[in-house]
């Protein structure tokens, strides 16, 4: 079991939460993080920043913004959402 406190992890803490699930519901088609979600393993899924070329992180991380930007500019709706508009 590798450790979940390593720079780069650290570095990229912000993907922690969509490489494990989406968190607006059910995934849009295309999203790149779906195949992590197969793993069905958190530890698992954080640890795979641990060794994803960071280049890779980066796209992960401007697609995860995109996505954020759209839902909450109303662009698109999540199927099941698990965020709560206020």
């Amino acid at each position: 079991m590798s450790s979940l406190y390593t720079e780069k992890i650290r570095q990229n803490a912000d993907l922690l939460v969509p490489i494990s699930e989406c968190p607006f519901g059910d995934p849009i088609a295309g999203c790149p993080f779906i195949p992590y979600y197969a793993l069905k393993n958190e530890r698992k899924q954080m640890e795979l920043v641990e060794v994803i070329p960071q280049e890779e992180l980066d796209e992960l991380r401007k697609f995860h913004r995109d996505c954020m930007a759209k839902y909450r500019n109303g662009e698109w709706k999540p199927k099941n959402p698990k965020m709560k508009t206020i």
